[in-house]
C-alpha cells in the first residue's frame, strides 16, 4: 500500500492531507472532508480512509488550515472550509481526478463545505456520501439553501445521521434529498455515538463503514 503526507499549495499556508493507494495511479478518487475541532485522524474517517484505499480509490484525507493553524488564529468556518476543499479538489484535478472521478465523504462541517462549494462553483461529483450533515442550525429557521442546490446536482447522496442529530433529522433529509440513501440510527447523537453504550457506538461505527464501503464499491463493479 502507497501512502504519505502531502502538503497541498494555497498560495499561503499549505493544507495538511494524506493519502493512501494500492497502485500508483487508481481510477478513482475518494476524499475525505472532517468535521469541526478534530483531526482527520478521527476514528471512522480514518478507517474510511484505508477502506477506500483497500477498495481501490486513491484516497485522500485533508485537514483545514483553521484546524491546523489555529494556533494562529487562521479563520474557521464553512466559508474558508469550503475554500479549502475547492484547493484540495484543484489538486486532485492536477492528478488527474476530475469531479466526475471523485466520490467526496464530508462529516459535520465538511458537508456544508461541500455544499457550498457544489452550489457556489457546480462542480458534480460521482458520489457524495454525508456524515452527520448540518441541514440546519434550528429546524425552524429552515434548510440551509445550498442544500437545493446540492440535491439537482448530485441527486443520489448517503446520509448517515442519529436520530438525536440537532442538525438532521430523518423528515428533513427525506424532503431535502428525495433520492438519497437515507441511514439513521435510532439514539445516535451528532457523533454518532450512544450515550453511556460504547460498545454499540463502536458497532455503529463498523456499520458506517461497512455500508459506505457497499455504496461506493458500486461504481467499481
Amino acid at each position: 500500500m502507497n501512502t504519505g503526507e502531502l502538503k497541498i499549495p494555497t498560495g499561503g499556508m499549505p493544507i495538511e492531507a494524506f493519502f493512501m493507494c494500492r497502485e500508483e495511479k487508481p481510477e478513482r478518487a475518494f476524499l475525505i472532508l472532517p468535521g469541526k475541532g478534530y483531526t482527520i485522524n478521527h476514528f471512522v474517517l480514518d478507517f474510511l480512509w484505508r477502506m477506500a484505499a483497500e477498495c481501490g480509490f486513491y484516497s485522500l484525507k485533508a485537514e483545514y488550515r483553521g484546524y491546523t493553524y489555529r494556533h494562529l488564529n487562521e479563520p474557521y468556518d464553512h466559508h474558508h472550509a469550503a475554500i479549502d476543499a475547492g484547493f484540495v479538489l484543484d489538486y486532485l484535478n492536477e492528478l488527474g481526478y476530475p469531479p466526475g472521478k471523485i466520490t467526496v465523504c464530508g462529516k459535520s462541517l465538511g458537508t456544508i463545505a461541500l455544499g457550498s462549494l457544489v452550489a457556489d462553483k457546480g462542480p458534480v461529483f460521482e458520489r457524495a456520501v454525508l456524515l452527520t450533515p448540518v441541514l440546519y442550525m434550528k429546524k425552524e429557521k429552515g434548510v440551509f439553501p445550498q442544500w437545493a442546490e446540492f440535491n439537482r446536482r448530485i441527486s443520489k447522496p448517503c446520509l448517515i445521521f442519529g436520530s438525536s442529530d440537532p442538525f438532521c433529522d430523518r423528515e428533513t433529509a427525506r424532503q431535502v434529498f428525495p433520492g438519497g440513501l437515507i441511514e439513521c440510527y435510532p439514539g445516535a447523537d451528532h457523533g454518532l455515538s450512544i450515550e453511556d453504550d460504547y460498545l454499540r457506538t463502536i458497532e455503529i461505527q463498523r456499520e458506517i463503514i461497512e455500508k459506505v464501503k457497499q455504496f461506493i464499491t458500486e461504481l467499481l463493479w
